[in-house]
């Protein structure tokens, strides 16, 4: 009898663990096609599934059998190696959006991240993935997005419809931007900067109060200037020496160049967590979209949040670099 209940309680444990497994996926609204909005629910069912199936066994991912582009499978495999994560609702209910190129998007699926070492999770583990399909329901990426929040607040702005496609092209693109940290993916972040590419770094410097200096100590913000070739070449130095890295954007800001239509400036809050090191900052993209198929990043700037290491006085909101901060009177159209 004893033997009986234990086997009952066994099998009562692995019920539970089954059933905190799946994931049902079900399209609210935004698509009529009855066989496509299936196609879209299983396949993002079986994914989700197959996630906290290996989050909770602690394993690597099992996607030979999902609704997903080779691509896809690759992608989701880097992210995974970085950060295991978990999907935190049994069942997500949302809507799917229409994509630029014709293809499916399924927005503010709420993430859990499950770091290997947990200490190293310096900041809020709830993220919100993003979801595109293309015309034949198959999954082709999967990345951490903007808060719905943030993503709302960015495509109101819109003055047309060319300017509300690129707002949502820009904001993939900074996602997957944002994402290829995670990812640990040089290749991505190669290709979208622009072979002539600045990237700016900014650094607190303290001059101390002296006998020739009788002011109190003061703080300043000095710039590092890097081409591409320097850039990728230190980046490539910082994947090696940091299996975790976590990169999370807040506020992001979008603003079209007032006289150069086709270069729009992104500029965000970067929290930046690793193994080794983390930060906080203003992050700024100078995005070119004279070509909308392969669009690229001219200029990068950080600049560093807090001004004193007591994390007492922020940087001047005047001096955040935004779009109208680089002269474009030489870009030739």
């Amino acid at each position: 009898m004893m033997k009986k209940i234990i086997l009952t309680l066994f099998a009562g444990l692995a019920l539970v663990v089954s059933t905190h497994a799946q994931v049902q996926f079900k399209v609210a609204d935004g698509i009529q096609d009855g066989k496509m909005k299936t196609s879209i629910e299983n396949a993002l069912s079986g994914l989700l599934t197959e996630v906290n199936a290996a989050c909770a066994q602690g394993r690597d991912l099992n996607m030979n059998k999902l609704q997903m582009t080779d691509d896809a499978k690759f992608s989701i495999g880097m992210l995974w190696e970085n950060i295991p994560f978990e999907c935190m609702d049994p069942i997500v209910v949302e809507r799917v959006l229409r994509t630029p190129d014709a293809g499916y998007q399924v927005r503010n699926i709420p993430i859990e991240l499950k770091p290997k070492n947990p200490e190293e999770l310096d900041d809020d583990p709830y993220q919100e993935a993003v979801v595109e399909f293309n015309s034949a329901g198959k999954i082709i990426s999967f990345y951490f997005g903007l808060r719905m929040t943030s993503y709302k607040e960015v495509m109101k702005n819109g003055k047309s419809v060319t300017d509300t496609r690129r707002r949502m092209m820009i904001v993939d693109y900074v996602e997957h931007f944002r994402t290829a940290y995670n990812q640990h993916d040089i290749a991505f972040i190669e290709q979208v900067f622009s072979d002539d590419a600045i990237i700016i770094t900014g650094k607190v410097t303290t001059t101390k109060k002296s006998d020739m200096n009788m002011l109190a100590d003061q703080t300043q913000v000095e710039y590092v200037v890097q081409n591409k070739k320097q850039y990728i070449s230190r980046l490539k130095q910082v994947f090696a020496r940091n299996k975790y890295i976590n990169v999370e954007f807040e506020d992001l800001k979008l603003a079209s160049h007032p006289t150069r239509k086709d270069f729009y400036g992104v500029t965000v809050k970067q929290n930046y967590s690793s193994t080794n090191y983390s930060d906080e900052g203003y992050l700024f993209l100078l995005w070119d979209f004279r070509d909308e198929a392969h669009p690229q990043i001219h200029v990068r700037t950080w600049q560093p949040y807090w001004l004193d290491s007591e994390k007492t006085k922020t940087l001047p909101e005047d001096e955040i670099f935004d779009v109208s901060s680089f002269d474009l009177s030489s870009v030739d159209y």
